[in-house]
């Protein structure tokens, strides 16, 4: 597993980076409290654009999203939930993103499995409190500054790829003087 080793910065894409000015500009002031939240916990680049907060994927952060329909994704019907963040992003599919520990995993798209997309650098993700036009953006698990450490992607993409798989408890058969009962 990785840390997160990003610089933490916060920037208004077509404003100020100050949120004094920001704040001025129009720019909401949770989304503004909700950045520095980041950038003071997890040391995360941040960038607000319009109405979005998005996380910069750099610096060794990564996320691999799954579709998630009904209440379930992926990860959890394959048995390979990762450790760390999960994020729910509206949209057609829904989507759950965990944010990985980039580990210089090199992996072509068509080496995942359907419906798998693994977001590198320079990739930006949408972050709470984000809402789209399809609803909210939402923490299906909750960043921890206690625990700041990231799953590794090839480990989490490998568990995607081959999927725990059910283990069937048969009788066991004991010999009897020799024979099999």
């Amino acid at each position: 597993m990785g840390t997160v080793s990003s610089g933490g910065e916060v920037k208004v894409i077509a404003g100020s980076t100050g949120t004094r000015e920001a704040a001025h500009r129009g720019v909401s002031p949770r989304l503004l409290a909700a950045a520095e939240f980041y950038k003071a916990n997890f040391a995360w680049d941040i960038q607000i654009q319009d109405n979005s907060l998005l996380l910069c994927l750099t610096g060794g952060m990564a996320a691999v999203s799954v579709p998630f329909r009904g209440g379930e994704h992926l990860f959890a019907s394959t048995g390979a939930v990762p450790r760390g963040p999960l994020i729910l992003v509206p949209g057609a599919p829904f989507r759950a993103y965990a944010l990985v520990e980039s580990d210089d995993c090199v992996v072509s798209d068509a080496e995942l499995p359907k419906g798998v997309l693994f977001h590198r650098s320079p990739t930006r993700a949408l972050l709470p409190p984000t809402v789209t036009p399809r609803g909210a953006v939402q923490w299906l698990r909750e960043p921890s500054p206690k625990d700041r450490w990231l799953p590794v992607a090839s480990g989490v993409i490998a568990a995607l790829t081959h999927p725990q798989r059910r283990l069937y408890h048969h009788p066991v058969v004991r010999t009897a003087r020799g024979g099999i009962s």
